[in-house]
């Protein structure tokens, strides 16, 4: 077909471009694959999180109960459960047990707003909820709970079955994403393509590992870490939600259970290696294997791991969208290099097509669609939305083959590489999180008075900026408390800009390229009219150095005393900084907990105010942070398992 390809831990070009090794024959369900380690290997530890652990011989007896129990309930074969649990060891056992049932799982992210979740309960057509106490918290008790282990109870909801314009009768799971309309969309992925995406991680990765779960459950690399680790007889360490969002707290995981792999985000990675610079043989000296995914992955951090780390600690690059299953590409580094994506993991096939559907030739642009066993089976209940992206594979071997449109531009390197060039259309990547901007703009059509509106990406992609036109004066606050209600987090804009009229192209469509110009040009300051209240000049005392910190860290100029830290477009990796600025500013280093539970500046800087004393002494600011930082590792290291 088009090129070179290679075959897994080889770096010899054996295939043509874009088809990757074959997999071996069809292998079981992930759930009976962990049943098999449980015969062979009962007693081994299977999951740990910060109450306890489980080994494999443990996870049957809860796993059962709750199929039992959905059964008993009424959940049938190629129904669909809702999983709304904190990340726990009972939320592993709720997975083996709706996988168990015969049914598919549909995480629930605790964090959505009600309405949302709301949207995609009803959605998704569930006919039972598993919820651990939390959960339970979150949906309300009216619900007909009923007990199905110590930790989980499930609640039927008689939903009627799902419309039959996907194929879920053999559905492992439905991981919901943004939509153009801004409704949920939910990705439909079988038992089949689980599977083989499973197979090849366990060919890309062999061995066992003790591994390092940050992914949140709603999020589709949660597959990767807790299927990819449980068939081979792994141990799968569940960080807490509390510890997701502190690395410090992280990092002394991967000491203390003595992690060898993992998975995050680039930019959390970053912000590990800062945390562990000054003692790099340290903490971090159990891994081998180190996966980024989610976002690009900036040269900086892949310099750096390898600055870091000891010699043969890999970086490995994974790109690959929720529609493939978790990934369809990956580039492993076992010393610093040009940034790609890499090569196709085994069973996918990669194609870069022009905008006539042939294969673009080495070094030219070009759309990237994805073949293989990884497929999804589409969109549940959106048969037109599935014809546009699922699409015939005119270049597979076999007849019925399908390839997913991914909207994302590359090329091929004359190595036979994959370079990402960005997207498409108008879908972006946040923070990690997908986003479709379509999505954000059409809510924001939705409020009253409100005309039109283009939302855009910050020049970091780190943050959004919406612009709107107005037919009266429209309070900015009012905007986004609005999108807060209905959206993500991560889709609420950081700032708000009220326009006369958008600039258009020649042929009449909005001029988004001049938008994206004057954020350019712009700087980063928002433009919210209830930011410009008080500025840091004018106040006094801790309440003046904490704004003072706010402003660093947000970039902004004016921050006011009583609005929170993410309504002015901070963002839990913000918080890291957020950290380091008030220990500058005030001589107090806030634990990042504390941040996340005293979010404005009024309550951090009475929070500074009653807590204890800064570190003492003459040493500067960053000395005794690296004092402190070096201090810790060290207990954590003293504390480390074998």
């Amino acid at each position: 077909m088009i090129g070179t390809s290679t075959h897994v831990g080889s770096g010899q070009n054996t295939e043509a471009r874009g088809i990757g090794p074959a997999l071996p024959d069809a292998a079981a369900p992930v759930h009976r694959q962990v049943w098999a380690v449980a015969d062979r290997e009962p007693a081994s530890v299977a999951v740990q999180d910060g109450d306890g652990e489980l080994t494999y011989g443990d996870l049957r007896p809860g796993a059962h109960r709750l199929a039992a129990q959905l059964t008993t309930l009424g959940c049938h074969p190629g129904g669909r459960v809702a999983v709304v649990c904190e990340p726990s060891i009972a939320m592993v056992v709720a997975l083996l047990g709706v996988l168990e049932a015969d049914a598919a799982y549909v995480p629930v992210d605790l964090s959505l707003p009600h309405t949302r979740i709301q949207a995609i309960l009803s959605d998704a057509s569930v006919s039972a909820v598993v919820a651990d106490g939390r959960g339970r918290e979150v949906l309300g008790s009216a619900l007909p709970w009923h007990a199905a282990t110590e930790d989980l109870a499930v609640a039927t909801l008689h939903a009627e079955d799902a419309p039959a314009t996907a194929a879920t009768g053999d559905a492992a799971y439905v991981i919901y994403t943004s939509g153009t309309t801004g409704e949920p969309k939910g990705v439909v992925v079988g038992h089949a393509q689980l599977t083989a995406s499973t197979t090849a991680r366990e060919l890309i990765y062999p061995g066992t590992s003790t591994f390092l779960l940050v992914s949140p459950l709603a999020f589709d690399s949660s597959v990767a870490g807790i299927w990819g680790t449980l068939t081979t007889g792994g141990r799968l360490i569940v960080a807490s939600a509390e510890q997701t969002r502190d690395v410090e707290q992280l990092v002394g995981l991967i000491a203390q259970h003595g992690v060898t792999r993992t998975l995050c985000i680039p930019s959390l990675y970053g912000q590990i290696l800062d945390l562990v610079e000054s003692d790099p043989a340290g903490p971090l000296s159990t891994l081998d294997t180190v996966i980024v995914a989610g976002e690009p992955l900036p040269e900086r951090v892949l310099r750096r791991h390898f600055a870091i780390h000891r010699a043969g600690v890999a970086l490995v690059n994974e790109y690959g969208p929720t529609e493939a299953t978790v990934f369809a590409t990956y580039r492993r580094y076992l010393s610093p290099g040009p940034v790609t994506i890499g090569h196709p993991i085994p069973g996918a096939r990669l194609y870069v097509l022009d905008e006539q559907g042939r294969p673009a030739e080495p070094g030219v642009e070009g759309e990237l669609y994805i073949g293989g066993a990884g497929v999804a089976d589409g969109y549940l209940g959106r048969p037109d939305a599935t014809a546009r992206a699922f699409l015939p594979d005119p270049f597979a071997p076999q007849a019925g083959a399908r390839m997913f449109r991914t909207g994302d531009m590359v090329r091929w390197t004359a190595d036979g590489e994959l370079c990402f060039l960005g997207r498409r259309d108008h879908q972006v990547k946040i923070r990690g999180h997908r986003v479709e901007l379509g999505a954000v703009e059409a809510e924001l059509r939705r409020v009253p008075r409100v005309k039109d509106a283009v939302v855009l990406p910050n020049p970091a992609a780190t943050q959004l900026t919406a612009f709107v036109t107005t037919a009266e004066p429209t309070s900015k606050t009012a905007l986004r408390q609005h999108l807060a209600e209905r959206l993500p987090p991560v889709m609420v804009p950081a700032t708000f800009h009220t326009v006369p009229q958008f600039p258009l192209t020649p042929n009449g469509k909005v001029d988004r390229d001049r938008l994206a110009e004057t954020l350019r040009s712009a700087g980063a300051g928002p433009a919210d009219d209830h930011l410009a209240q008080v500025g840091p000049t004018a106040m006094d005392g801790t309440v003046a150095r904490v704004s003072a910190a706010w402003a660093q860290v947000l970039r902004i100029d004016n921050v006011p005393a009583d609005v929170n830290f993410f309504d002015l477009g901070g963002h839990s990796l913000a918080m890291f900084q957020l950290q380091d600025a008030l220990e500058h500013h005030t001589g107090t280093r806030p634990s990042i907990v504390a941040l996340f539970r005293h979010t404005t500046v009024a309550e951090q800087a009475s929070y500074i105010d009653g807590g204890p004393p800064g570190p003492a002494g003459t040493a500067t600011t960053q000395e005794r942070a690296r004092a402190a930082r070096t201090a810790r590792i060290q207990r954590a290291k003293g504390g480390r398992s074998g």
